[in-house]
């Protein structure tokens, strides 16, 4: 078997006559190339490749275990021994097909490049040259804009028009006969407050109580993060993941039960503890949050990555449908008593140094560093920063404001400046080290 070459096959929907032609519909020998190279990918076919508006229909990859078996049928002479048989077979096993593509899911809606007088209006909307001429581009052209995809989904599904159980996501006042265009927020019930909120919550929701049974979540680590937030009342998810090394699965889940969020204000994207008001405090003055953006310039564009990149972004009919069902696993992880047996039975790899420093980059800026992502919510207080701290030194407020929090207005302007500088400076020495 593995001496065997290994093939793809590729189970086409028609009559192929041509195989030149056959290629073209599946975009040629480079883009299949380039959709095997993709473990994700689907291979497209355009029954019309000369139409760029036409829309393809999609197969899907399937491991397989078959063979491409060669046959060939030769005819012998008849002679006068009459028991000889008139033909002779060879069998040669030419590779084994481990991959096959498969198109059973339904084409999109088609929109043809047609007037209404069913005559083609394709050279008016589209040029086939690579330099369009100004006398085509001021032409008059008919109005023809079909969007990338018709249909999300191109597999029939059975859905269920009904309203949901929860609260609309376009609010409590909806009709009954409006169905919601937007998805319900997950917020795994935690409890999101607004700055002109009359008062602070002070206890979680019983359903986030009983999610934290439900999900078999360690009390060890619960217990962690409410010690952390009696040492200091306001935490960001980056932060409490880079000290306390729980997992982001399981403390979005710890979180609605010790904490309420805020979503407008100084304090936005923070979680507070319950009961405490940083509106009243002068003491949550250093939790306020700076929601700083790396300036692209000095070489910061290769330095700082993005947290997304919309280059690589595929249209969805060109990928698996992973929203498939599938089968659930849990592991013995996710149990109080198994989870921490796991963990001491096994010799834990102890992060690097460098590890290290990069976790604490996440929430922390220093000196000498540079922010992992282009944009970033520190808190004040982990701006290590000695002109930052005098900053806020010199402009503490005597009230709270919606803007501004407990310092005077422009303070943050003053702040994203001397990170930029301090993030120039460090990029200026990495050029000179690289050019020494």
């Amino acid at each position: 078997m593995s001496s065997l070459p290994q093939l793809v096959c590729v189970e086409y929907p028609g009559v192929v006559s041509s195989p030149t032609s056959m290629l073209d519909t599946l975009g040629g020998l480079e883009t299949i190339a380039q959709v095997l190279e993709e473990p994700n990918r689907r291979l497209e076919l355009r029954f019309r490749p000369e139409d760029v508006f036409c829309k393809p229909t999609c197969g899907e990859k399937h491991s397989g275990s078959s063979f491409l078996v060669k046959v060939k049928r030769k005819k012998l002479k008849p002679g006068r021994d009459s028991s000889k048989p008139a033909t002779k077979h060879t069998v040669e096993v030419e590779g084994a097909v481990t991959d096959c593509y498969r198109f059973n899911n339904l084409c999109d809606f088609q929109y043809l490049p047609m007037s209404e007088s069913q005559t083609s209006i394709y050279p008016q909307v589209y040029s086939d040259s690579t330099l369009v001429s100004s006398s085509w581009l001021d032409s008059p052209a008919p109005l023809f804009t079909p969007p990338a995809a018709f249909s999300r989904m191109d597999l029939p599904q059975d859905y269920q028009f009904r309203r949901e159980t929860a609260a609309s996501s376009a609010g409590p006042d909806t009709p009954h006969n409006i169905i919601g265009r937007t998805r319900q927020r997950r917020s795994h019930h935690a409890i999101f407050v607004t700055y002109d909120v009359e008062k602070v919550p002070d206890k979680p929701r019983e359903v986030a109580l009983n999610q934290i049974k439900l999900k078999f979540i360690d009390q060890e680590r619960l217990a962690l993060v409410r010690d952390k937030f009696k040492q200091r009342p306001v935490w960001s998810k980056n932060a409490l993941h880079a000290i306390t090394s729980i997992p982001p699965d399981r403390l979005k889940l710890i979180l609605p039960v010790v904490s309420y969020y805020f979503t407008t204000g100084p304090w936005r994207n923070q979680w507070i503890m319950f009961g405490y008001d940083p509106r009243l405090e002068e003491g949550a003055a250093p939790h306020q949050t700076l929601d700083y953006r790396v300036r692209l310039q000095g070489g910061a564009r290769n330095k700082v990555a993005a947290k997304r990149s919309y280059a690589n972004y595929l249209l969805p009919y060109k990928a698996m449908n992973w929203s498939k069902p599938r089968t659930s696993l849990i592991s013995k992880e996710s149990f109080t008593g198994a989870g921490i047996q796991g963990r001491q039975g096994e010799e834990q790899q102890e992060p690097s140094e460098e590890e290290r420093e990069r976790m604490l980059d996440v929430y922390l800026f220093r000196e000498g560093r540079v922010p992992p992502y282009r944009q970033m919510f520190y808190q004040y207080g982990d701006i290590q920063l000695a002109a930052a701290q005098d900053i806020l030194a010199d402009s503490k407020g005597e009230v709270c404001m919606e803007k501004s929090g407990w310092f005077v207005n422009g303070t943050e302007d003053r702040l994203r400046e001397v990170l930029t500088h301090s993030i120039n400076r460090q990029l200026a020495r990495e050029r000179e080290e690289v050019m020494s």
